[in-house]
């Protein structure tokens, strides 16, 4: 885009201002003697802003004419114009047009504060009112003479406040070189800024087979590439991630894609250190691909490797061409390469313990269960439930054992994660998730029980330490009755015996009373 501007170095590949203002690389060759309509002393101006973002391609002049930059008007921008004394436009051998060419690009950004431009003091600083839904905004009645345009509220995604510049009132009626003998009183000029989305960072449920410790975790960064100003280039795109201690980040699960598509191996660059750090890195022919507005996504996994106090919080930082997206401060001169943090994603998992025991409450070991996981923070009769696999097999099923003393020790085991959507919205994952036992192999000696029986609803809560421990009764196998034996036997046989003495001693008494009868 042709703009009536100064030719201001662009900082770090950050967008300075493109604007229709007189600046230090003196577009206004020829002077007041090249137009052929004198200055009219006796009119007024105005300053009337125009805020788009960038790239703008449009081609527009002082009087509000041309082709219209084709990106978005910014609304709620706020910009002060100040009267910069010393510089009188009309007088003899042109020397206050000459005063405004010979302003440096460093006295205008010098000027960002204050209440000085180079040697010239700045009077009658006036804030605009900030600009409207078009991205316009506009000045009172100016006196003619050079003014100071400076942006002193930026819209919350600039990557950097727009450079100052000067607007001379009048202006010529066309945006650069030689003019038409036209001379425009009231100023349209169109700053624009570099705008950037802050990056967004999202971690995926935990799938039912993978919500054991071992498992992966899933995660993903993405940045919509901003636009830049015409004759840049995009030098910069990374993505740094520094993963909590009881995350171990899997470098070479990274891929990142443009649009959908998958870049090859050669357009970025992955490392990993041992400070939990992951950094990815667009190379030369990854940054050819960019374009303004297109969807840069990361995607990496790590696996967790321990519960802790169950919470687990993560945050990332992309950097774009050094672009701040800061809205307190964008794009501050001098400052450290910023670096834009993406929202905040956390995961909580948790562990339970039981106790496997017999009737009289002992310990037992050896009792086996299968572990699946619900869908509800609390256990109800409506929860479903599936299947846990073992991290270390993803093809069987989590199994645990009951060990000494009858302990079964529940792994740590997911329980909900908070995410952004694709809306933008906050996500919040259940803070307590129902998980199932089901018991598969009994103690030995003891019977395995089944149906309802077999299974046991335990809640699981963030952290190692926060679930109360459940004990789950095994009823001892029964047996065939043995044969007796010891004290008991004995008596019962005298007992026996005595009676079959009383028989005997009947049946002869009976005999003898029919022998004397007879």
């Amino acid at each position: 885009m042709s703009e009536h501007t100064a030719s201001r170095a662009l900082s770090r590949g950050l967008a300075a201002t493109a604007a229709l203002a007189v600046g230090a690389a003196g577009l206004f060759v020829g002077g007041t003697a090249a137009f052929a309509d004198n200055i009219d002393t006796a009119k007024t101006g105005s300053i009337i802003v125009h805020k788009f973002e960038n790239p703008g391609n449009g081609t527009m002049n002082p009087d509000g004419t041309g082709t219209a930059p084709k990106t978005k008007p910014i609304a709620g921008v706020g910009f002060e114009v100040c009267h910069v004394d010393g510089i009188d436009l009309t007088a003899a051998g042109n020397t206050g047009w000459n005063q405004v060419k010979a302003v440096s690009n460093a006295q205008l950004l010098a000027a960002q504060n204050g209440t000085q431009l180079a040697s010239y003091t700045l009077s009658n600083c006036t804030t605009l009112p900030d600009t409207d839904a078009a991205g316009v905004a506009s000045s009172g009645r100016l006196a003619l003479g050079a003014y100071l345009v400076r942006e002193v509220k930026a819209p919350a995604n600039a990557a950097k406040k727009a450079d100052p510049f000067i607007v001379t009132v009048p202006t010529p009626s066309v945006n650069s070189g030689a003019g038409t003998g036209a001379w425009v009183y009231d100023v349209n000029v169109y700053p624009k800024n570099t705008v950037g989305n802050p990056p967004v960072k999202r971690i995926d449920d935990q799938a039912p087979s993978s919500t054991a410790v071992g498992s992966d975790v899933q995660f993903s960064v993405e940045q919509i590439v901003p636009g830049i100003a015409a004759g840049e280039t995009y030098q910069k795109f990374t993505l740094s991630d520094t993963l909590d201690g009881r995350l171990s980040p899997k470098v070479g699960t990274v891929k990142v894609l443009v649009d959908g598509v998958a870049l090859a191996a050669a357009d970025f660059t992955t490392t990993g250190s041992a400070g939990q750090t992951v950094k990815v890195q667009l190379t030369a022919s990854g940054l050819a691909k960019l374009s303004a507005g297109a969807k840069v996504r990361f995607e990496f996994a790590a696996t967790i490797t321990s519960v802790g106090d169950g919470k687990i919080e993560n945050t990332a930082f992309v950097n774009v061409n050094d672009m701040d997206y800061t809205p307190a401060k964008p794009g501050e001169p001098g400052g450290p390469d910023p670096e834009n943090p993406t929202n905040t994603v956390k995961t909580r998992w948790g562990q339970a313990q039981i106790t496997k025991v017999d009737p009289s409450k002992k310990g037992l070991t050896g009792a086996e269960f299968e572990v699946r996981m619900g869908d509800t923070a609390e256990c109800t009769a409506d929860t479903v439930f599936a299947d846990v696999k073992d991290p270390a097999d993803t093809n069987k099923k989590l199994v645990i054992s009951s060990g000494a003393n009858g302990v079964v020790n529940i792994p740590g085991l997911w329980v909900g994660s908070d995410s952004v959507n694709d809306k933008g919205e906050e996500t919040i994952g259940l803070a307590t998730r129902c998980y199932q036992l089901v018991e598969v192999k009994a103690p030995a000696g003891f019977v395995l029980p089944t149906g309802a029986d077999a299974l046991t609803n335990v809640v699981v809560k963030p952290g190692t330490t926060a679930n109360a421990a459940i004990d789950i009764e095994n009823k001892q196998q029964e047996v065939p009755e043995l044969p007796l034996t010891g004290a008991a036997g004995q008596v019962l046989m005298i007992a026996g015996g005595l009676a079959l003495v009383a028989v005997a001693a009947g049946t002869v008494l009976i005999s003898r009373r029919k022998q004397q009868r007879a």
